[in-house]
């Protein structure tokens, strides 16, 4: 039997042999355009060993003849289904950060917001997710050429502004589909706001005192117009950078005002302060001269009362008794006058012939120590 794996074809017979033989003529030979023989047996025996190895007609062992293969049975079209089957619900799966939320789009159309956390949705194409970070504060700054920055105050002069706009995002959903490039409309309303405060205040409080209440103002009057527009967005905060009077001699000028009315102020403090220690002081020192006076007074009307009241108890006990009173008041009034007095008292019994030894050395010694 023929070996077709030998490349040298059939085993060396006659007419086979690939170097001739006999003198015949070589019909194996390859003619002009055909291709050789023996290439034609190594390509043959390899096939048939990818075969038996499980190879397929590719010949990478993926083929339909290999039982081994697990794809095998889902044929192409399958696989092409399992993977899209994956990515679709790879797509179903999302995260949202804690600065972000999330808004679902179904078809293109508003279905709801998302929080932060691990969430899920119907798959691309029927839900899309757009995300922002709302938590974070973002900054305009307004100001620096002339056409921002020259402002018509109320009292018709020009103010020189620079200043800057801290916003958020509130509401998401109003955010992306109410208005269009929301960071331009952000910029325009601060400006138009701006120049409506400064049109309605003085340059000099714009410049000095009333710097805060401008800022307040025009962010009370962005976030309301914002609110009508539903651009979803919060004005968190609006700082005044600059607020000059145009360059040249007006703002040497106006900082002579600035300048004289802070001096102003500092001498009316002093002079309030001085004011708060001295009337305090002498309210305090009336009100005690008053205290006293009250004090003297009730005293004095007292003492009186209870003279008079004595006086009237004595007179009637001398209507009762004259005499027994007489006595009684010159008593009582040599007991006064005696009382305090250094005495002596001399016996007017001791003798005639003797005479009294007073020591009027101690008597003096007394009245000097008293």
């Amino acid at each position: 039997m023929a070996d077709n794996k030998s490349p040298w074809g059939n085993g060396g017979k006659k007419g086979n042999n690939p170097w001739g033989g006999g003198g015949k003529p070589d019909r194996s030979r390859p003619k002009a355009g055909d291709a050789s023989p023996d290439l034609e047996n190594v390509i043959q025996g390899f096939k048939t060993r990818v075969r038996k190895t499980g190879g397929g007609g590719n010949g990478f062992g993926g083929g339909r003849n290999n039982p081994n293969n697990p794809l095998q049975k889902f044929g192409p079209f399958g696989l092409v289904l399992i993977v899209g089957a994956l990515m679709m619900l790879v797509s179903m799966v999302y995260t949202v950060d804690q600065t972000e939320r999330a808004v679902v789009l179904r078809f293109g159309e508003y279905v709801r917001t998302e929080t932060p956390g691990l969430k899920f949705k119907l798959p691309s194409p029927v839900e899309t997710v757009i995300k922002r970070e709302t938590e974070v504060v973002q900054k305009e700054e307004i100001g620096g050429s002339r056409g921002q920055s020259l402002m018509l105050t109320g009292d018709e002069n020009i103010v020189d502004i620079d200043f800057t706009v801290l916003w958020r995002i509130k509401d998401l959903n109003n955010f992306i589909f109410n208005v269009d490039e929301t960071r331009v409309a952000v910029r325009a309303v601060a400006e138009s706001a701006m120049r409506e405060i400064v049109g309605k205040n003085e340059l000099e409080k714009i410049i000095t005192t009333d710097r805060l209440t401008i800022t307040i103002a025009v962010r009370d009057l962005m976030q309301v117009t914002l609110d009508e527009y539903e651009a979803g967005v919060e004005i968190v905060e609006v700082q005044l950078q600059k607020a000059d009077p145009p360059e040249g001699e007006v703002v040497a000028a106006f900082r002579d005002v600035v300048n004289a009315a802070q001096d102003a102020e500092t001498v009316v403090n002093q002079a309030t302060a001085v004011q708060n220690d001295l009337i305090p002081r002498a309210r305090g020192e009336a009100a005690q001269i008053i205290q006293d006076a009250e004090a003297y007074k009730g005293k004095v009307v007292a003492e009186a009362k209870g003279e008079a009241e004595r006086f009237r108890l004595i007179y009637k006990e001398y209507k009762a008794a004259p005499k027994v009173t007489r006595q009684r008041m010159y008593l009582e009034t040599i007991e006064q006058v005696y009382g305090p007095a250094e005495k002596i008292v001399l016996d007017s019994d001791a003798g005639s012939g003797i005479v009294p030894y007073l020591p009027l050395d101690q008597l003096q010694r007394n009245k000097g120590g008293q």
